[in-house]
Formats: C-alpha cells, sequence, structure tokens
C-alpha cells in the first residue's frame, strides 16, 4: 500500500517539527540545567506538550471528516512507526510511544483486512513483553478490529516461521 500518498501532510510536519525542537533543545543543553533548580529540564520543556496537544488536534480533524481506510492506516502506520526510526532520540522517544494512545480513535476506521495487517506490524514492532499499558490498548484495539482477520494471518505467519 503507498501510504504517503495517503498521509496527511500536517501530521509529517508535526513529527518533523517536534523532532527538530528535541534535537535542538539536545544541542543546546547544558550539563547542569535542572539541577538545584537552575535552568529546566530536558523533559519538562513545553515542546512535549505542544506536540501532543498539535497531534491530538489533527487526529481528531482527521476523525472527524471519516477517513477512508487507507488513509487511517498510513497516519496509524507513521506514529507507530515514529518510535522506532527515532529510537536514538532519546529525548523523544518515550513521548513518541505515548501518544500511540491518541491515534486511538482512527482504529475504528480500518478495514478488518487494513487492521489484521496493522495488528501484525505492530505486534511485530512492539512485542508484548515490552508493551506499556497503551501499547496494550491498542494492540487489544487492532485485533478486535481485524476480527478473523487478524486470526487468519496470525495463523499464516506462524506457519510460515514455524512458531506454535
Amino acid at each position: 500500500m503507498n501510504m504517503e500518498n495517503k498521509l496527511p501532510p500536517n501530521i509529517q510536519q508535526i513529527y518533523d517539527d517536534y523532532l527538530n525542537d528535541t534535537i535542538w533543545l539536545e544541542a543546546t543543553h547544558k550539563p547542569t540545567d535542572g539541577l538545584l533548580g537552575f535552568g529546566t529540564r530536558l523533559d519538562a520543556d513545553p515542546c512535549h506538550d505542544r506536540f501532543s496537544e498539535h497531534l491530538e488536534k489533527a487526529i481528531a480533524v482527521i476523525a472527524a471528516e471519516k477517513p477512508s481506510s487507507e488513509t487511517a492506516f498510513a497516519v496509524l502506520h507513521y506514529i507507530f512507526e515514529a518510535p522506532i526510526k527515532s529510537r536514538d532520540n532519546k529525548l523523544a522517544y518515550w513521548m513518541l510511544q505515548a501518544v500511540h494512545g491518541l491515534a486511538d480513535g482512527l482504529i475504528c476506521f480500518l478495514s478488518p483486512e487494513d487492521a489484521a495487517e496493522m495488528s501484525l506490524f505492530y505486534s511485530e514492532a512492539y512485542p508484548k513483553h515490552t508493551h506499556l499499558p497503551v501499547q496494550k490498548t491498542i494492540a487489544e484495539h487492532l485485533l478486535t478490529r481485524a476480527g478473523s482477520s487478524a486470526q487468519k494471518k496470525k495463523s499464516l505467519l506462524e506457519r510460515i516461521i514455524g512458531a506454535k
């Protein structure tokens, strides 16, 4: 599926702006910032809340427009893949995972087949033993939306790799 054509440009811009903010923060950070009340801690910078707020608003607009399954898939894939692509950005990494919960409202727009595909991607990217509470919820909602399609794909994958 060509997801880039279906991804609303503001989603990528929100992520680009946030990642650039965190890179700038790291570059200008002094080792003593946040110690003894001087300066601010990097994790307390307003860029984190700003990112979350902008993303929440963008997702609400997308959901209000009742997106196609392809558009919902593209947005969800982008959001779920962002922490993987930015694993080296320690300042942004955990926030990129935390905002997965904001995307929950788009799962209902996925077709069962797309939900099964997304569920498979999500379970490979975020194995159960690494789940944060928000990831557990997302994984469950994807499986529920996928219905029997997810079970078929999962059993096919298990037959291919020989898992039991």
